[in-house]
């Protein structure tokens, strides 16, 4: 999505549209997706607040992992994977938070603090694109375990959110934003990233 791209999206497949190389695009165009899509797949840089305007499902890419939209049922996170460079291993959801990484949006940010972000894989968007077209189409309810693996992520984001916001050297915006960004937390995180990825949950 965009008025300007930096490439084109190239694809043998027909069902595929560059829209934003396409004679399709205009402004009118981008409301009408946004209020009429299934549900909206976003890496969160601005166009998925239209789907959510018309109250749409989302499947939000999120980075930084702070950001996430979190208020909503019909919402699906997944972040990317952060590897502590020299220690050569991921890192979990509160160290994320512990090293000031969940607020951080640029590559010079991360790279100071020794941190990798690596892209999910293909499978990984797949899966979780898959959930929430399940979610839609047949109600699927979790298993016990996967709701308790959803209720630990729920549990460890409030209290990271809590701690990192009210921590002196975070910047006035984050503590302003934990207030009024992050109340209950109703969305979901992949269901499969938390079942493969339980280290993280910590």
């Amino acid at each position: 999505m965009g008025v300007v791209v930096e490439k084109p999206f190239n694809s043998s497949n027909p069902k595929i549209i560059d829209y934003a190389n396409s004679n399709l695009r205009t402004d009118f165009m981008d409301i009408y997706l946004g209020a009429k899509c299934s549900f909206c797949i976003s890496t969160g840089l601005g166009f998925e607040d239209l789907p959510c305007l018309f109250g749409k499902p989302l499947v939000q890419l999120i980075l930084p992992l702070g950001n996430a939209y979190t208020h909503n049922e019909k919402y699906l996170i997944m972040t990317k994977h952060h590897i502590l460079k020299k220690e050569k291993r991921k890192l979990s959801l509160s160290e994320i938070f512990s090293c000031g990484a969940a607020y951080v949006f640029d590559t010079k940010d991360f790279e100071q603090k020794g941190i990798e972000v690596v892209d999910n894989t293909p499978d990984e968007i797949r899966d979780i694109v898959i959930e929430m077209v399940k979610n839609l189409e047949f109600k699927k309810k979790l298993s016990s375990e996967d709701e308790e693996l959803q209720k630990t992520f729920r549990d460890l984001y409030v209290s990271n959110v809590k701690r990192v916001s009210s921590h002196e050297k975070v910047k006035d915006i984050f503590k302003e934003q934990k207030n009024k960004f992050h109340g209950q937390i109703r969305s979901r995180f992949s269901t499969k990233f938390l079942r493969e990825n339980r280290n993280w949950l910590k």
